[in-house]
């Protein structure tokens, strides 16, 4: 078993690991998806993790392909033809779902994003206490409810949220209206085309209340921002992109790469089995 200790040592001398990691002259592929609905990606998210997977190929032997995913539909696909060997996804049911068919190993989430919850604004002064007063109010309303990108993490965390609230008041959920980006959400109800909207950009929600705007209610928090493994990858490979991943934050070189990626707390491990069960609630 290789040390997190020394896999950090040898990232920082850039050597290579001699432990039975992937075959010499394989090439991997590494897969980087930021997601939908912030405005990234491109070359830019591709310079930004070079530095990353260079370390992944001297630490695995291999070649290391770095693809940028921007769309989700592609990213879906490729997963389920177990297209990538290691992926960072943003977009935590796109993750879950392959780890949930069994396909791929959770092996470390965003310290800072374990918590990502959408937050339901309003102008409305009402404050529901539970799933049952939240669904009996959005169903005395006319209009929809405002939503990021249709397949976002936090549309997928509206619907769920929307479908528990109407469960428990015996009432309809409220059909969804979508716009692109989370910063577009307070402009849905400041302009009235709809009394509620969710988004899940802390900046948002922080702007939105010192403005006076109001917080009906919050979803269950999930991670974003995990690292998954192929499960064709052998054991020992997975414990050192893990490894690597978790003991990033541990030298300066790795916080530098870290800075690069806007993921300055670096990363932590998360419960699988607690990882499914989020997807099941979700819906998937």
């Amino acid at each position: 078993m290789v040390t997190r200790g020394l896999i950090a040592a040898l990232v920082t001398l850039g050597l290579a690991v001699s432990a039975h990691a992937q075959p010499t002259g394989q090439t991997l592929v590494f897969a980087v998806n930021e997601g939908v609905t912030y405005q990234s990606g491109g070359e830019a998210s591709k310079q930004n993790y070079k530095a990353i997977a260079d370390d992944l190929g001297r630490l695995l032997k291999a070649k290391v392909r770095l693809d940028v995913i921007g769309d989700y539909a592609t990213l879906e696909k490729d997963l389920a033809a177990k297209t990538y060997d290691i992926a960072f996804i943003h977009p935590a049911h796109i993750a879950i779902a392959p780890v949930k068919h069994g396909a791929y190993t959770l092996v470390a989430a965003s310290k800072a994003h374990t918590g990502y919850k959408a937050s339901f604004l309003s102008k409305m002064n009402a404050q529901p206490k539970s799933p049952g007063e939240l669904g009996k109010l959005l169903a005395g309303g006319s209009k929809m409810i405002g939503s990021p990108d249709t397949n976002s993490i936090t549309a997928w965390l509206i619907r769920a949220t929307l479908r528990d609230a109407a469960a428990a008041a015996r009432s309809t959920a409220p059909a969804l209206k979508f716009t692109r980006y989370q910063d577009s959400i307070p402009f849905m109800v400041n302009n009235g085309f709809v009394d509620v909207a969710a988004t899940a950009s802390e900046a948002v929600v922080k702007e939105w209340v010192a403005a006076g705007g109001k917080v009906l209610t919050t979803s269950k928090p999930v991670p974003i921002k995990n690292v998954i493994v192929a499960n064709t990858m052998s054991q020992e490979s997975t414990d050192i992109v893990k490894s690597y991943f978790l003991e990033l934050s541990a030298s300066p070189d790795g916080q530098a790469k870290l800075d690069r990626i806007g993921l300055k707390q670096g990363f932590v491990g998360y419960d699988q089995a607690a990882f499914v069960a989020l997807g099941t609630w979700l819906g998937l």
